[in-house]
């Protein structure tokens, strides 16, 4: 075996330190739809043992959906980026295009993530409607009995700006305002007149 050399074997070390943790990380993730927050137990029959049926968020095929959607977007944007050069790809079967597979670990932390961002929307959405609601009688009225489409765009809308816009680097919204009109002095206003005017010879000394 050739022995490599001293940045060589530093690279190796960290891809393999890199390879290792990715493994412990998916195993540990596997793990999580078994965790017993996750699951529940049907109740005890005679005879037969109890049967653990694992909790979910979100379906499983809505995943799948994702991905092959996912998949196909991406296969269109390389075509669009073939032909701006010049060349061809192969493309998808109709009948059997790509379906890239999610791992359970995977899942678990997307669905996680997912009901986190719902969660604080809709936090958000019950801060709007009570702050809409009024005072009678001593006490605090709602306006709205339940949350509509407009509060849920209002509570997603703040809970976007709380999660992702402090993460971009550049504002989602692009705000222009109108320059302030300089003030031009007497001796700028004159320069500016010899520039726009005709040429003036020099005074004589």
């Amino acid at each position: 075996m050739t022995k490599l050399s001293a940045h060589r074997q530093s690279s190796a070390n960290v891809m393999k330190a890199a390879k290792m943790l990715k493994n412990q990380c998916n195993k540990t993730w596997n793990l999580a739809p078994k965790a017993p927050m996750f699951t529940r137990k049907s109740k005890s029959i005679a005879g037969k043992k109890k049967v653990v049926r694992t909790k979910r968020l979100i379906g499983g095929h809505a995943y799948k959906i994702c991905a092959s959607g996912a998949a196909g977007w991406v296969h269109a944007i390389m075509q669009r980026e073939a032909h701006e050069f010049r060349t061809s790809i192969g493309i998808e079967s109709k009948r059997a295009p790509w379906l890239p597979s999610i791992s359970k670990g995977a899942i678990a932390l997307i669905e996680q993530f997912l009901c986190a961002y719902a969660q604080e929307a809709t936090r958000h959405a019950v801060s709007v409607r009570q702050g809409l609601g009024r005072m009678k009688d001593g006490r605090h009225v709602d306006m709205f009995t339940r949350l509509n489409g407009k509060l849920m765009k209002i509570g997603y809308d703040a809970a976007d700006a709380a999660i992702f816009g402090s993460s971009m680097p550049v504002p989602r919204t692009t705000v222009v305002c109108k320059p302030m009109k300089a003030k031009v002095s007497k001796k700028d206003g004159k320069a500016k007149e010899m520039e726009d005017g005709d040429y003036e010879a020099p005074e004589a000394e």
